[in-house]
């Protein structure tokens, strides 16, 4: 039976946990190298993984796509393990929805507006301000925007959005790892600027599920901490020891394991479902 028949119905409370070769994940953004990090010390310190990552089945195949969760698989991935508890979710669900996070990068010195300038080779457009730019990258007019305190301008040619993710991927490049960023739904760039110092709010182009699909099935990545799914039912807090992971008996006999576990747990009145959004102060 395919992972996708073994579903459940949207109307159904409980979520499909399931176990899966590692070597059948594919991301469809880069890892963060230093989150990834600090996963693998908290892999290793406490020996579970809390959170599982969240994937799709590829129809057609026995692959599937990482929604959500590149830096806990790269971690893993680090620390040898071959199986991973995964959430399988149906991405057809409408109630399932993508959207992009905004970067706001410190600035130190050169601004991020000249380094794109002088290093990026691609050109840059005024916008009147960050909706307008927003506008014009949903219409497919540059890979992003960037908003300082010099305005606004649109970055790049025009193209399509996965043709854009080794672009965007040299753009981020120019910051990653060097510049202290923050992801945010914000463009408020006073209120930023007053918390955590003068900087550039980078806007990125709409994605669409087909999008992350094909960037994934293409063997391409988008940069780190570009797209923000929201999945309702997101499962948190499940705990599964890293022994189970590393175990070398045969997916089925782990996902036995894993069903009994959870069912004991919903008979013993340990799972809760919170259908108002949340704040976790303990990531």
């Amino acid at each position: 039976m395919s992972i996708r028949q073994r579903l459940p119905s949207v109307a159904r409370a409980t979520p499909a946990l399931r176990f899966l070769e590692i070597s059948r994940m594919l991301p469809h953004e880069d890892p963060d190298p230093g989150r990834v990090h600090r996963l693998v010390r908290a892999l290793r310190r406490d020996g579970i993984l809390r959170n599982p990552p969240i994937v799709t089945p590829i129809a057609g195949s026995d692959l599937v796509v990482v929604l959500d969760g590149a830096n806990r698989v790269a971690a893993l991935r680090e620390i040898g393990v071959p199986d991973v508890v995964a959430q399988v979710v149906d991405y057809e669900t409408p109630e399932i929805s993508v959207s992009t996070w905004r970067h706001y990068v410190l600035e130190a010195g050169e601004s991020l507006r000249q380094r794109v300038a002088a290093r990026l080779g691609i050109g840059i457009v005024p916008a009147a301000g960050p909706d307008e730019a927003e506008r014009r990258l949903g219409q497919g007019d540059g890979i992003a925007a960037l908003f300082d305190g010099d305005g606004t301008v649109v970055v790049g040619p025009g193209m399509d959005p996965v043709e854009s993710a080794a672009l965007l991927g040299n753009l981020v490049g120019l910051y990653a790892g060097t510049s202290e960023t923050y992801r945010t739904d914000s463009w408020d760039i006073e209120g930023m600027s007053h918390e955590f110092g003068r900087g550039t709010v980078v806007i990125f182009p709409p994605f669409g599920k087909r999008d992350v699909l094909k960037l994934a099935t293409g063997g391409m990545r988008l940069p780190a901490g570009i797209t923000r799914h929201l999945i309702p039912g997101r499962v948190l807090r499940l705990n599964v020891p890293l022994a189970w992971l590393r175990s070398p008996e045969g997916v089925a006999i782990k996902q036995s394991r894993l069903d009994q576990t959870v069912e004991e747990r919903w008979r013993a009145h340990g799972v809760r479902h919170y259908a108002e959004a949340t704040y976790l102060f303990d990531e």
